[in-house]
């Protein structure tokens, strides 16, 4: 993503749709809703199909059927975001989450011609697989002007599947932020890095002060895919990262060993809390607590936005005052570049109730709701600044929709066999790399291997 515009004018809604200003205003709800009744009325009197699907367009349904991932507080949130389209909108939502295997649970819905109207999940490949299968209806008309005056391209291009546009990126991660202890740092009149030099300067510092400068997750392998991502997003740019997510060029091409050469001078023994050995057997949760907890082992750690409610929720630190982050560093000057997750909704049944949801998550308003409410990201580059609840979400998130750079995480573009499997692929590997880096060319012969079988079976 090349986006350098300012920061977005609060609450703007969508070009050519419907000038609805933050959900504070009376009006911009009234307006809104009537949008939305616009959509679901015009909806009502079409009779198309679908160029993709064997469904017609009906009549407008009193109740429309969303599956995601999400449960328990994340489910209680986006309720509240549902509830506000079931209000300006007329239209019920009953809401499922699927804890695991969410997948597996929706590809045989589809299977069993019983789908959701809309699902929401953080794959794109599984994106992929259901237009395949003629399951997913296209947004364009529903959606379209909404994705491209709310939306950096990439997150277009995220959504479609051969230049058509099928999803709305609704909640997002920034997976390129580094978590330090505030009042240390201030302590020691200690600066945030901007570039891996001033990274470096600053690990030096923090041992020569007798501080371990990282807390390191290697337990947990897709943490280690994201200290990789980064670095390679870094040097070898989105162009080879994109070769690479597409298996264009194999593991063993020279930037890989690059990228892990660079990434091992600052996950060193001395850098690293427990060393390289003991980090192998730090969970992700374990990592937080070694910086935040009762009893510090590190001064930082490195992981998406998500560690901010973790160190809330665990510690009852504020954001800002006890915590707060600093982007992951340029490296020799390269533009600033986040990595980056997110959970996409996709219409599945064609009906103007589902193409209204899909419209409404679009909005600002609607992002603004979960905003509010913490432990949430948006890509969405109109949603209004004070609507999240703290100057550090709201520097994550801004940095999530404005980065130079975006590329969603590579983990979870490549087939699963390969990008999220446990103790295989990516993860796998990363950890024998941790644990023997002087046996970087064999690991990456053995991970090409693995690419090579995904990509066959794909």
């Amino acid at each position: 993503m090349n986006d350098s515009s300012a920061a977005p004018e609060p609450g703007r809604y969508g070009r050519g749709v419907c000038p609805a200003r933050s959900r504070g205003s009376s009006l911009g709800r009234a307006l809104l809703g009537g949008c939305l009744l616009a959509l679901v009325a015009a909806s009502c009197s079409s009779t198309t199909t679908s160029s993709t699907t064997s469904s017609t367009t009906t009549a407008v349904p009193d109740t429309i059927r969303v599956m995601g991932s999400w449960i328990d507080d994340e489910q209680a949130a986006f309720q509240q975001v549902l509830d506000g389209f079931t209000s300006d909108s007329g239209v019920t939502v009953e809401y499922y989450g699927i804890e695991r295997d969410l997948p597996s649970v929706l590809r045989q819905d589809v299977a069993d011609g019983d789908p959701p109207d809309v699902a929401l999940f953080p794959t794109p490949g599984l994106l992929q697989d259901l237009v395949a299968a003629g399951a997913a209806v296209p947004i364009e008309e529903a959606a379209g002007a909404l994705v491209d005056e709310n939306f950096a391209p990439v997150w277009r291009d995220l959504g479609s599947v051969d230049g058509t546009l099928y999803a709305v990126f609704f909640k997002a991660a920034n997976k390129s932020t580094v978590w330090y202890d505030a009042d240390r740092f201030e302590e020691y009149g200690i600066e945030p890095p901007l570039d891996w030099e001033q990274w470096i300067a600053l690990n030096a510092t923090l041992n020569e002060a007798g501080i371990t400068p990282l807390a390191l997750a290697g337990a947990d392998g897709w943490v280690l895919s994201d200290w990789f991502e980064n670095v390679y997003l870094h040097t070898a740019g989105p162009d080879r990262y994109d070769q690479l997510t597409n298996h264009e060029i194999p593991w063993t091409d020279p930037s890989v060993k690059e990228a892990l050469t660079l990434l091992g001078t600052i996950l060193t023994d001395e850098n690293v809390a427990r060393g390289r050995a003991g980090a192998a057997q730090v969970t992700f949760q374990e990592s937080i607590a070694m910086v935040f907890g009762d009893a510090p082992e590190a001064a930082m750690v490195f992981e998406g936005d998500f560690v901010a409610g973790f160190i809330e929720s665990e510690t009852g630190a504020e954001p800002g005052e006890g915590f707060s982050f600093f982007e992951f560093p340029t490296i020799d000057e390269s533009p600033r570049s986040v990595v980056g997750g997110g959970d996409l909704a996709v219409q599945l049944r064609d009906n103007p109730g589902a193409a209204a949801l899909m419209a409404y998550l679009a909005t600002p308003e609607a992002a603004e709701i979960w905003a509010a409410l913490g432990g949430f990201s948006s890509p969405n580059r109109h949603v209004a600044p004070e609507a999240y609840p703290s100057d550090v979400t709201r520097a994550s998130a801004f940095a999530l929709a404005f980065a130079n750079e975006f590329r969603f995480d590579l983990s979870d573009l490549v087939p699963a066999a390969l990008g999220s499997t446990r103790d295989a692929g990516i993860w796998g590997r990363l950890q024998d790399w941790l644990a023997n880096p002087d046996d970087v060319d064999q690991i990456l012969e053995r991970l090409e291997q693995e690419a090579t079988a995904a990509y066959q079976g794909t």
